[in-house]
């Protein structure tokens, strides 16, 4: 169900907050423009924020974790990053009949049914929750932080993706400055992984607080980066941070994206797997687990 938040306006510019929950985790119901000016107002206000993208893995992970659950709660913007989240917001929002035996076979039915709509109806599946992908939002900033000449940071990416993409982007995006760096290994509580690696990150800190970025993205793949921006964002000069997960590998060249269609009908996922083989325990988390761990929380409500 999608909650409601009293919208309060300033500077001519809404920023209430549509959200709905999944398996415990707030998810925003919005769109890029929306968030976009919502950045610009944070910015402008200096009201520090960080984005994460949830994706079904990322919230059957954090069922095990609640640091994780509280981050991913505790963030200004929480962008529904994998159409699976959408089909069960519209799940979640259909009958649940009395009855054991009558609501386990309708629910079942019910899964099924939207399973299907997904394939024949991408539109009416996310017209509830609009699915914006981590890669997506990360490009529209990137246009905006270069129509605002803002300064932008990229951190992470172990073989210079980071730089990678600062290259890439420097072609096309010529008012925006641009600063980027590796950073160090972490391990899955987001702390580095070596004294050399606490080095590279003590460096990384004080390259961000000198260049005071409005915009850093991070690339520690999730759950590093996630827990490391929650560590530290309060800390360092900058309007506010997201977590990116693998898209300096996109941008930078390295790994291939997928077609408009897939992208377009939430099969993402699916070719990551063809392309990436050893996701396969990953694209496990997300189907089947994550489907079946939806359908029971709706039966045992």
């Amino acid at each position: 169900m999608i909650k409601r938040v009293k919208n309060k306006r300033r500077n001519n510019v809404i920023y209430g907050r549509n959200y709905g929950h999944v398996l415990g985790i707030k998810i925003d119901s919005t769109t890029i423009p929306r968030v976009l000016r919502k950045i610009q107002v944070y910015i402008s206000e200096a009201k520090k924020f960080y984005i994460v993208t949830p994706n079904p893995e990322i919230v059957m992970e954090v069922q095990k974790d609640d640091l994780l659950a509280k981050i991913l709660n505790e963030a200004l913007i929480s962008l529904p990053d994998g159409i699976g989240l959408a089909q069960a917001q519209i799940f979640f929002s259909l009958p649940n009949p009395k009855g054991t035996i009558k609501r386990f076979l309708t629910l079942f039915v019910q899964g099924l049914a939207v399973g299907f709509l997904t394939l024949v109806d991408t539109k009416t599946v996310t017209s509830g929750l609009n699915i914006i992908t981590g890669r997506s939002m990360f490009l529209e900033l990137i246009k905006l932080a270069n129509r605002k000449k803002w300064r932008v940071y990229l951190l992470g990416g172990e073989h210079g993706e980071a730089n990678g993409t600062k290259s890439e982007l420097e072609k096309t995006f010529k008012g925006i400055r641009i600063k980027a760096l590796s950073g160090p290994m972490l391990n899955n509580e987001g702390l580095p992984l070596s004294k050399s690696d606490k080095k590279k990150e003590e460096l990384a800190i004080k390259e961000i607080n000198n260049f005071n970025p409005h915009l850093l993205f991070v690339a520690f793949v999730f759950p590093k980066q996630e827990k490391w921006v929650y560590r530290w964002y309060k800390k360092l000069n900058i309007g506010g941070a997201m977590v990116v997960g693998g898209t300096f590998n996109y941008i930078s060249g390295k790994s291939e994206t997928p077609p408009k269609w897939m992208e377009e009908k939430g099969l993402e996922w699916l070719w990551r797997f063809m392309k990436e083989p050893e996701r396969a325990k990953r694209i496990f988390t997300a189907f089947p687990r994550f489907p079946l761990a939806v359908f029971w929380e709706k039966v045992n409500q």
